[in-house]
């Protein structure tokens, strides 16, 4: 009877952890208007300098398309200055010079907003602006066999060495880590990184699954999506997608840099997500996605889980067989 109390009440309390994302979602989302101004103004340049950038991208990009978001970009920027170190006027710099570069030689269907465009650009430094398109790539199509032996050797490590990740060494392998794609370029994907062992055991006790190696923890980084870049009920569940893109290129940034990590889940309630947020001093329009614990290998021989993976043809379904 126990056992059936129990999994009753697991049954209810999803739906009060589902009322709960909403009400996050709600709260913090770009659509929000409790949300500060500069930071919804910052996520959705970005995201809509972006559709410029994969314009300028295709093959054969149509002359002066996407003249409704060109329109919408110079309104939105018009008289505000973003903050220190916000990338979206670099963005929108880069991309609306390569706009303008790309058609040249072409008549735009619009004059003014041609004008508005040179008006906005010509005001501004935009030889340095770190947006819009990449050009004259030359990619061989052809396996790396180094790169696939160092993809195939990675595993997780529950013993480290006691020292702790260096600042210039997180910032090495954080700078790597930021070639991760994300939707729309948006980059929601924020860090909080921890190496005092006692905050380091009260985050992993509140996680819950690092018991038997919490103390062998020399740095613990804890990943979340700022939900301020989505917006819409059909982007509720993209800040975790973005998440785990982001931590996949981080333990693999973590591996080049010859650091030895365990990625640890998040599958917790939200009252158990508070507590970690309070305890990490996290902001709450962040949603928390995974915990990665990192650092050097121990100076001994230690062992790994072998985790072996269901066979390729057990996940993969190729629906048009050659």
């Amino acid at each position: 009877m126990r056992s059936k109390l129990i999994r009753i009440a697991k049954i209810l309390q999803v739906f009060t952890e589902y009322t709960r994302d909403g009400w996050l979602f709600l709260r913090y989302n770009g659509f929000s208007p409790l949300e500060p101004r500069d930071r919804r103004l910052s996520h959705k340049t970005i995201i809509e300098a972006h559709t410029i950038e994969k314009g300028l991208a295709l093959p054969e990009p149509r002359p002066y398309f996407g003249q409704n978001k060109v329109r919408a970009l110079l309104e939105m920027n018009a008289g505000w200055v973003p903050p220190p170190g916000d990338i979206s006027r670099t963005m929108l710099l880069g991309a609306l010079r390569d706009y303008r570069a790309a058609f040249v030689d072409t008549s735009p269907p619009d004059a003014a907003l041609a004008a508005q465009v040179d008006t906005f650009l010509d005001t501004q430094e935009t030889e340095t602006a770190e947006g819009g398109v990449r050009g004259y790539i030359e990619k061989k199509s052809e396996c790396d066999a180094s790169a696939v032996a160092f993809l195939n050797a990675r595993f997780s490590a529950r013993d480290f060495a006691p020292r702790t990740l260096e600042d210039r060494e997180i910032a090495t392998v954080v700078h790597l880590a930021q070639r991760a794609p994300s939707q729309c370029n948006r980059q929601s994907t924020r860090l909080h990184v921890y190496r005092d062992r006692a905050r380091i055991a009260r985050l992993l006790e509140l996680q819950g699954g690092g018991r038997g190696f919490i103390q062998a923890v020399p740095t613990l980084f804890v990943i979340t999506s700022e939900i301020t870049a989505w917006g819409g009920p059909q982007q509720r569940n993209q800040p975790y997608v973005d998440g785990g893109i982001f931590t996949t290129m981080l333990l693999l940034s973590l591996d080049a840099h010859g650091f030895v990590s365990c990625p640890m889940n998040l599958a917790i309630t939200h009252s158990k997500e508070q507590a970690i947020k309070r305890e990490g001093t996290i902001p709450k329009r962040e949603r928390l996605v995974v915990m990665v614990a990192a650092g050097l290998p121990p100076t001994y021989p230690f062992r790994a889980a072998r985790s072996p993976r269901w066979p390729t043809d057990a996940i993969c379904t190729i629906h048009d067989h050659e």
